[in-house]
Order: C-alpha cells, then structure tokens, then sequence
C-alpha cells in the first residue's frame, strides 16, 4: 500500500492553512505536517486484541506488551496518525 501525503493548502498571513483551518508555519505535506490523504489502515480496533509488538517507553527503552501486561487489560495510546 502507498500512503499518499496531504499536501493540499493556502498560504495566508503567518503560515499555510491546511484543509482542516489550522495556520502553521510549515507547509502541509512537510515535516510534523506529513499526513496521511484520505483512506488508510490505523491499527487494531478499539477493544481487539493487540498483536505481539515490542514498544518503546518515554523514556526509550524497549518492551514486550504481553509480557509486561502478563494477561492483565492495559491501555495503549497511539500517536494520531499512526501509518501501519
């Protein structure tokens, strides 16, 4: 699958304004702006099991999500726009 980035956006006083109305300094399409255009995968259903992933913590360091969870309910939080 290829992720087509939203680049679409106007340049006004004090930036670019992207389709959704927020002014940047950043161009859409660019650095913390690389969204994603239109239809695309985001990860498991709210409720679904997580697959075996290896994570990193705020502070860097990698772990399992089963074992840590040890059959326990955890919360997990995704970055908005998450590519999969």
């Amino acid at each position: 699958m290829t992720i087509e980035m939203e680049t679409r956006g106007e340049e006004v006083d004090g930036g670019w304004r992207d389709q959704d109305g927020f002014v940047v300094g950043i161009q859409p399409g660019n650095g913390p702006r690389s969204d994603p255009r239109g239809e695309f995968p985001t990860g498991p259903d709210v409720g679904s099991p997580m697959p075996n992933v290896r994570c990193l913590d705020s502070f860097g360091q990698s772990f399992d999500l089963h074992e840590v969870s040890a059959g326990k309910p955890a919360i997990f939080i995704f970055q908005r726009s998450a590519v999969w």
